[in-house]
């Protein structure tokens, strides 16, 4: 604030970088979201049915497979939908609340939700079907590990200055 008032920083400036840090933010949500309808809606399925054609011994697997793997796209809408919410908050110039904080541990929930559902679904293959998807399960296991703990390291460091925030508030 102080540098504002100054003159050394242009408070316009900082609301058009925010608008479009906001705008790229959101951009790159629609961006993942018509992804993961592309990948869940058409080439997972389509990968499936392949692969019931080309091993006719697993061809029963073909649509509970695809159920599965669409419920696997449910924690990841709700995440998705919950960093919309905070990148609507930042635009509002509100980063550091609580809601936000709640919403980081959400995604992190989420995660861990789909990572956990991943491990079942990597083990369960191997065991019904010998599939050696076990090394791309892991990946995915520990990319999902890596996203819950940076949420829910984001949400404790969002609380606390939402906490800072709030008490700030109260001395002016």
């Amino acid at each position: 604030n102080h540098l504002v008032r100054c003159g050394h920083i242009n408070k316009e400036g900082i609301v058009m970088k925010r608008v479009g840090l906001v705008r790229t933010l959101k951009g790159v949500i629609v961006f993942l979201a018509v992804m993961a309808a592309v990948y869940y809606g058409k080439l997972f399925p389509s990968r499936i049915r392949e692969i019931g054609m080309e091993m006719p011994e697993l061809s029963w697997l073909v649509t509970p497979g695809i159920i599965a793997i669409s419920l696997s796209a449910v924690p990841i809408a709700i995440a998705l939908a919950l960093f919309w919410r905070i990148c609507t908050e930042i635009g509002r110039d509100n980063s550091f609340c609580y809601q936000n904080a709640r919403w980081l541990s959400g995604i992190g929930v989420c995660a861990l939700v789909d990572t956990a559902y991943c491990a079942v679904g990597t083990v369960t293959l191997e065991i019904i079907a010998g599939s050696p998807i076990w090394l791309l399960g892991t990946v995915v296991c520990v990319a999902g590990l890596g996203i819950a703990l940076a949420a829910f390291l984001l949400s404790h460091l969002v609380l606390k200055a939402a906490d800072l925030k709030a008490e700030n508030d109260l001395t002016i």
